[in-house]
C-alpha cells in the first residue's frame, strides 16, 4: 500500500510530534527498537533525497585493496521508499579464508547537512544487539576542502565499539613524477646554501672541483642525489645588482638522481624543472663544431663559443652550459670519443628548439 501525504498534513504530523513528546513511535524518539519502527514517515520524506550506489569500505582511507584477498565491508544505499542502507561483511579474491557475512539493513533518516553533504542515521537490531550508523555522505558536497573519502560510515559493532570505515573511491591520481633536470639562480656574496660546504667525516671528498664540488657536498650531505652538476651562463651579457640577495646572473643546472631528490630540491630549496633544454656529448680534442679546433679554457668560455656557434647556426640561445657527472665515468682516448661531461643548451624560441634538434642536440626528459 502507498501512502501519500499531502504538504498540510506532513506539517500537521510534525506540530503533533512536537506537541507529544511523550509519544516516541511514529516521532523518531528512541524507544528502544528498530529505526523501522522510530524513523518517521517526515523523516523517511526527507531521506529519499539520498543517492543510491553500492560501495567497498575498508578501515583507512584510501585503501589499495589486494585483488587476490579483498576482505572489506560492502555497503548499498538506496532511497526506494526511504533512505535505507545494507550491509555485510564480503570477500572477493581466491584466498581461503572465512569471511561471516553479518548481514544487516538500517532505515535511515537524515541527521543533518553541512556544506551540501549529507548525514544520516538509523538503528538496528541486529542478533539480539542495537547497532547504531551515521553515514556522512560527501557525494554533493560543495565545499573545496578534503575529505577523506566520498562515503565515511561510523558504525557500533555488536560490542558498541564504534568502527569508521571509508570508501573506496579509486585510486587517487598518480602525482606527476618532477622533472630531474633543475635549476635555480645562484646569489651573489657566497650566500648560498652549499658555498663552503666540505665533505661529512669519512666521507671521500667528491672529485669535483670549485663550486660544482661544493654543490655536490651539500646535496649529499642532505641526502639528496645528484647525477650531473654544472654552470649555465646567459648568451648576451645581462645586468645584475650587486646586493648580496640579487642573482649573479648564471644559473646552477643540477639533473638529480630521482623523482623523490627533485620533488625536494623543489620544495626545499626552490629548485625549478626544465622542460625547454637540449643536451649533446662533447667529444675529446676539440672537435666539437663550437670549439674551432681547439680546446677552451674553461665551461664559461666554451659555454659562451657553444651560444656563439649556435646562433650563427640558426639556434639562438638564451644560456648554454657544461656539466659534469659526479661520479667519475671511464671514457676512450681517441678523438670521436665523449670527454664525460654533457653540454646543455637553452634555445632562446622553438625555431630554436627545433634547429638544435637538427644539430645532433637531445631534449632534456625526466
Amino acid at each position: 500500500m502507498v501512502i501519500k501525504l499531502s504538504l498540510a498534513h506532513v506539517v500537521s504530523r510534525l506540530a503533533a510530534c512536537a506537541a507529544l513528546t511523550a509519544v516516541a513511535v511514529g516521532c523518531g524518539a528512541d524507544a528502544g527498537v528498530d529505526d523501522e519502527d522510530t524513523v518517521s514517515s517526515e523523516d523517511a520524506i526527507l531521506a529519499s533525497s539520498l543517492v543510491g550506489g553500492t560501495f567497498k569500505l575498508y578501515a583507512e582511507p584510501n585503501a589499495t585493496p589486494n585483488p587476490s584477498c579483498d576482505v572489506h565491508t560492502s555497503l548499498t544505499l538506496s532511497g526506494d521508499g526511504g533512505a535505507r542502507a545494507a550491509l555485510r561483511e564480503a570477500l572477493d579474491g581466491l584466498c581461503e579464508i572465512h569471511v561471516a557475512p553479518q548481514e544487516r539493513q538500517y532505515r535511515l533518516r537524515l541527521a543533518g547537512t553541512s556544506c551540501g553533504s549529507k548525514i544520516y542515521k538509523g538503528k538496528k537490531r541486529v542478533f539480539g544487539k542495537v547497532r547504531e550508523i551515521t553515514i556522512t555522505d560527501h557525494r554533493t558536497r560543495v565545499c573545496r576542502d578534503l575529505v577523506p573519502a566520498k562515503i565515511i560510515v561510523a558504525e557500533a559493532d555488536s560490542a558498541g565499539a564504534l568502527q569508521t570505515k571509508y570508501s573506496f573511491d579509486g585510486q587517487p591520481p598518480a602525482t606527476p613524477a618532477t622533472s630531474t633536470w633543475l635549476t635555480i639562480a645562484p646569489k651573489q656574496c657566497g650566500t648560498n646554501p652549499w658555498n663552503g660546504a666540505q665533505p661529512a667525516a669519512g666521507q671521500e671528498p667528491s672529485h669535483l672541483q670549485g663550486e660544482a664540488g661544493e654543490v655536490h657536498e651539500f646535496f649529499r650531505s642532505q641526502g639528496i642525489g645528484l647525477e650531473q652538476i654544472g654552470f649555465a651562463y646567459p648568451a648576451e651579457p645581462m645586468m645584475v645588482c650587486m646586493a648580496c640577495s640579487c642573482p649573479r646572473g648564471d644559473t646552477l643546472v643540477v639533473r638529480a638522481a630521482s623523482s623523490a631528490d627533485a620533488q625536494r630540491l623543489v620544495a626545499d630549496y626552490g629548485f625549478a624543472p626544465i622542460d625547454d633544454a637540449l643536451t649533446r656529448a662533447p667529444t675529446q680534442c676539440g672537435t666539437n663544431p663550437w670549439e674551432g679546433g681547439q680546446q677552451l679554457a674553461n665551461d664559461a668560455d666554451e659555454a659562451q663559443q657553444l651560444a656563439s656557434w649556435a646562433a650563427g647556426a640558426g639556434a639562438p640561445l638564451s644560456a648554454a652550459g657544461l656539466l659534469d657527472y659526479t661520479e667519475p665515468r671511464f671514457v676512450c682516448m681517441a678523438c670521436s670519443c665523449p670527454r664525460g661531461d654533457l653540454a646543455i643548451a637553452f634555445p632562446a624560441d622553438a625555431a630554436s628548439s627545433t634547429k638544435l634538434d637538427d644539430l645532433g642536440f637531445t631534449r632534456v626528459g625526466n
